[in-house]
C-alpha cells in the first residue's frame, strides 16, 4: 500500500507492510540504518545483511521504489529513504512441549513496517570557469643528491663525537 503525503511534501511516498513475521525491537535495528541512504545502495546491503528481517525490508523497499516510479514518475536513482520504522502487530500465542507432560508458552511477535521515500531533486553541477593565475617565474633551486647531503651529514657527527688530541 501506498499513499502521498499532500499534507507536508509531495515528494515523500510511504509504503507499508504489515504482519511481518519478525519482532519491531529487531527489525527496528535495521530500518534505523537505512535511513538517509539512497533506496537503491540500501537494497544492494540488506543483501548481504544476514537477518530474518532484511529479506522483508528489502521487499518494501522495492515496492516503495515501485511506487515511487509510477506515482511520481520519479528516478529510482534519486530516492532516499525519509523515515523507516516497526511498530508491535499482533501476537501469536505459541508452545513448546516441556518435560514431565508441562508446556513452555511464548510469543511471537509480528511488526508492521511503515518506509517513506523522499524524491530529491538530480543536482546539476555546471563547471566553474576559473581565471587562470599567472605563474612567475620562480628561480631554480639547487638540488644536491641524496648521497651528497648523507655524507656531509655523517662528516658533521664524526666531527663533533671525535676528539681531537694534541
Amino acid at each position: 500500500m501506498a499513499t502521498l503525503n499532500n499534507k507536508e511534501n509531495s515528494n515523500i511516498i510511504t509504503a507499508r507492510a504489515s504482519h511481518v513475521l519478525s519482532s519491531p525491537r529487531k527489525t527496528n535495528l535495521i530500518l534505523k540504518a537505512m535511513v538517509g541512504r539512497p533506496a537503491l545502495l540500501a537494497i544492494k546491503q540488506l543483501a548481504v545483511i544476514q537477518k530474518r528481517a532484511s529479506d522483508p525490508i528489502a521487499k518494501l523497499i522495492k515496492q516503495a521504489i515501485g511506487n515511487a516510479v509510477s506515482l511520481k514518475q520519479a528516478s529510482p536513482d534519486s530516492l532516499i529513504i525519509d523515515s523507516a520504522f516497526a511498530t508491535k502487530g499482533r501476537t501469536i500465542k505459541r508452545a513448546h512441549i516441556g518435560g514431565r507432560g508441562r508446556t513452555k508458552p511464548y510469543e511471537r511477535i509480528s511488526s508492521h513496517l511503515t518506509l517513506s521515500l523522499r524524491v530529491v531533486a538530480p543536482k546539476i553541477t555546471t563547471p566553474k570557469v576559473e581565471a587562470t593565475p599567472k605563474v612567475e617565474a620562480t628561480p631554480k633551486v639547487e638540488v644536491k643528491p641524496k648521497v651528497e647531503v648523507k655524507k656531509e651529514a655523517i662528516k658533521k657527527v664524526k666531527a663533533a663525537t671525535t676528539k681531537k688530541t694534541k
